[in-house]
């Protein structure tokens, strides 16, 4: 059924102004943080690499997020509309929509392998503690307090063992198959939590922001305090200062290293989500006049401390995990699903009632990851509804919306959960939002607007939404200088340094990495492919498509539309609620 344009609904926005910091905070704060973070400054030089990592935040991060907020709020509109302000860059928006895509397919994937260890963390013994089950092999080892690490290193070295914790994840909960050309059976019980997980995404998202900005009080803040409860137990375990130790202790000679500062440089944009366009969206929910500024910076800040914060949780139990096998954090300290897969759920079988804490543990982790999906459905929703008239002039529009792109994307994923599943997994995770397509994405849109529209044009749009521009100084280097020279560098860092992708001592054909490269380009494609697009079918050069209106004017181009609220008649009523 048809709506007539004049009961098209208005455009939603955030209620509340902590309605904004909060979805923000719970997209920011995800797995990455937990898992990603901790082991990369042990990696690379402890406490030394807080140094590039924290310098990457100020000069690339948080005036990433500010520029992002700002276009959004400043344009009241969705991510398309948004970049009708620069339309010979509009192929911006369409990457960011599909790396948005990739991500929505194999994320909740992550999920649902927390859900099963939600599921065994209520099992006594923990399954992954002992051997002797149907799916472990002759060569299975448990580790126990009772066992050094000469013992284990002679078990593991003379039968070829494995431990029941790699076991677990690897034939129980993988069921690994040998390599990507032996795709084998659907896991069934992960098929399972896929769809429950995908009905709850769902229900939480296909009202809108108008649901999904009550959701996220509690997904948001209740992760944060459960690592703070995690962190207190864990620094009170005997072994914990070794960990921590590790963790922090610096090794000024990694910096010399140009790997650890792009190290720093790729955790900051995969953790703030950089050229994804989420935040273009989320900024379009506020008030015209709202301080986003403001909230720019505590998201940062909350950002960076959750991660560090992490760290302690992560490295206090393997502290603790060495002590009690006689062996170093090295030999136990591992990264990505190998840390919170493997090596942490190790950790958390040795401490006293230990399903307690690994229920607190992955349940935590499951609400990080949902905080992060939501506004992913959101921006994916959001790009076909904002984009399309017809669209809205459908009664239920959202609804079937939400509906249509839950269904393709969890069928997309349904590949991720068969017996060769991880492999493409790791071909999602490793090319289709990662690498240097990211960097990519994020010059161009830097360039776009601090180039191609002018920043001095764009800080007069920001200085009618707060008033002024704060940091003006920084804001100029960092947006017009600093980072699309670094973003740049950073791509030709990955392009020359190419490596083949393995998982363990498995190398993937050649088929499957150039479908990786593939998946990368998928995206940036459009960058080029929308330009030359706009530019035959509008017949102008392309010096006349650097922006939607003449300079002149000095504003932006925004498509008045019935749906859209008018920001003039708000402004008195915005400020108050500021």
């Amino acid at each position: 059924m048809k709506l007539s344009p004049s009961n098209h609904p208005k455009r939603q926005k955030w209620e509340k102004p902590f309605d904004f910091l909060f979805a923000c905070a719970g997209y920011f704060v995800g797995l990455g943080n937990i898992w990603r973070f901790p082991y990369l400054c042990f990696e690379n030089g402890g406490g030394a690499f807080l140094i590039p990592y924290l310098l990457s935040v100020a000069l690339m991060g948080i005036p990433f997020i500010i520029l992002e907020t700002s276009f959004g709020q400043c344009c009241q509109s969705g991510i398309m509309k948004a970049w009708d302000k620069v339309p010979l860059f509009k192929g911006v928006a369409y990457a960011g929509v599909v790396c948005v895509f990739h991500s929505n397919v194999f994320y909740i994937v992550i999920l649902s392998w927390i859900s099963k260890y939600i599921v065994a963390s209520f099992s006594s013994p923990l399954p992954w503690s002992v051997c002797g089950n149907p799916w472990n092999s002759d060569n299975c080892v448990e580790m126990n307090v009772r066992m050094n690490q000469t013992n284990l290193t002679v078990q593991l070295n003379a039968t070829k063992g494995v431990s029941a914790a790699e076991e677990f994840w690897t034939k129980e909960v993988l069921g690994m198959s040998s390599g990507i050309d032996h795709i084998g059976s659907i896991r069934t019980d992960l098929l399972v939590n896929i769809l429950l997980l995908w009905i709850g995404v769902y229900f939480a998202t296909f009202k809108g922001i108008k649901w999904l900005s009550k959701v996220v009080y509690v997904t948001a803040t209740l992760p944060i305090l459960l690592i703070i409860v995690v962190v207190v137990r864990g620094c009170t375990l005997e072994g914990a200062y070794d960990g921590i130790y590790f963790y922090l202790v610096p090794d000024l000679t990694k910096l010399a290293k140009v790997e650890v500062w792009v190290s720093a440089a790729t955790q900051v944009a995969y953790s703030t989500g950089i050229g994804l366009a989420s935040l273009v969206l989320l900024g379009s929910y506020n008030q015209y006049h709202h301080n986003f500024f403001r909230d720019s910076i505590l998201i940062g800040v909350i950002n960076s401390m959750s991660s560090f914060v992490s760290g302690f949780a992560v490295f206090s139990s393997l502290g603790f995990m060495a002590k009690q096998l006689n062996t170093t954090v090295q030999e136990v300290a591992a990264s990505g699903p190998g840390l919170v897969f493997i090596a942490f759920p190790q950790s958390i079988s040795l401490l006293p009632f230990p399903q307690l804490w690994s229920s607190i543990f992955f349940i935590t982790l499951l609400l990080l990851g949902f905080d992060s999906q939501f506004v992913m459905v959101e921006c994916a929703v959001n790009f076909f509804i904002d984009g399309s008239a017809r669209i809205r002039s459908y009664r239920w529009h959202r609804e079937i919306m939400t509906a249509i792109v839950c269904v393709c994307t969890g069928l997309v994923g349904i590949l991720m959960v068969t017996e060769g599943g991880i492999y493409f997994f790791e071909i999602y995770n490793a090319y289709a939002v990662a690498g240097w397509c990211i960097f990519l994405i994020a010059a161009c849109e830097v360039i776009a607007i601090a180039w191609v529209y002018g920043l001095d044009l764009y800080f007069k749009e920001i200085t009618k939404m707060i008033g002024s521009v704060k940091g003006k100084w920084w804001l100029t280097f960092c947006l017009k200088y600093l980072t699309p020279v670094l973003s740049l560098a950073i791509v030709g860092y990955f392009l020359a340094g190419f490596r083949p992708l393995k998982v363990g001592n498995y190398v993937f054909p050649l088929w499957a990495q150039c479908l990786g490269h593939l998946m990368s380009l998928s995206s940036v494609i459009f960058i080029p492919g929308y330009a030359i697009y706009i530019k035959l079918k509008t017949g102008k050069s392309f010096a006349e498509l650097r922006r939607c209106v003449p300079p002149k004017k000095e504003k932006m181009c925004i498509e008045e539309e019935q749906y859209s609220l008018n920001s003039m008649d708000n402004r008195s009523e915005s400020r108050s609620s500021v």
